[in-house]
C-alpha cells in the first residue's frame, strides 16, 4: 500500500457519531449506513460534500528526514459544541498520546500528536460550521 493510500486508509476509520439520548452524548452511530465519515484530501473534497466530513493535507517523507507536519480538519453543521469535540475525542482515540504505526510499501510511517493538538474553529461565511483544527505529525520509516 503507498504512502498515500495508507494515510486515506487510517484517516477513513473515524467513526460517525450520533447523539443519544439516553447517555446524553455523542456515540458511535448505528443507523445500518455509512459507519465512518468521509476523509478527502484538502484539495480533493468533492462539489456537494455533505457534512461531517474529515480532511487532511498529504506531506510525504523519508527516513532520516525530519517529520513532516500535516493539518487535519474535521467538518460539521452544529449550533453547538458538542458534535465537533465528540468527533476531537474519537480522533484522539486513533492518534493516542504515543502515537500510531501504520504499514506502508517500503516500510511503515509513525503518527502521532503535534502541538498544539487541537484547536477550535468557525467558518467565517456560516457560523453553523464548526471546524476542529489537528496538527499531526509524521515520521516517514521508509528508504524512499
Amino acid at each position: 500500500m503507498t504512502k498515500e493510500a495508507a494515510l486515506f486508509t487510517f484517516f477513513s476509520t473515524l467513526p460517525k457519531l450520533a447523539y443519544d439520548k439516553d447517555s446524553d452524548g455523542y456515540v458511535a452511530a448505528n443507523d445500518g449506513k455509512e459507519a465512518t465519515i468521509p476523509a478527502y484530501v484538502n484539495t480533493a473534497v468533492p462539489d456537494g460534500a455533505e457534512l461531517p466530513y474529515l480532511t487532511y493535507t498529504v506531506l510525504i517523507g523519508a527516513f532520516g528526514e525530519p517529520a513532516c507536519s500535516l493539518t487535519v480538519n474535521i467538518w460539521c453543521r452544529t449550533t453547538d459544541e458538542a458534535e465537533p469535540n465528540a468527533y476531537a475525542r474519537e480522533l484522539g482515540k486513533l492518534i493516542p498520546r504515543g502515537g500510531v504505526l501504520l504499514h506502508c510499501d517500503g516500510g511503515g510511517m509513525r503518527i502521532y500528536r503535534g502541538n498544539p493538538w487541537c484547536q477550535s474553529l468557525v467558518d467565517d461565511t456560516d457560523r453553523t460550521i464548526k471546524r476542529r483544527y489537528f496538527n499531526v505529525e509524521v515520521e516517514y520509516i521508509t528508504e524512499e
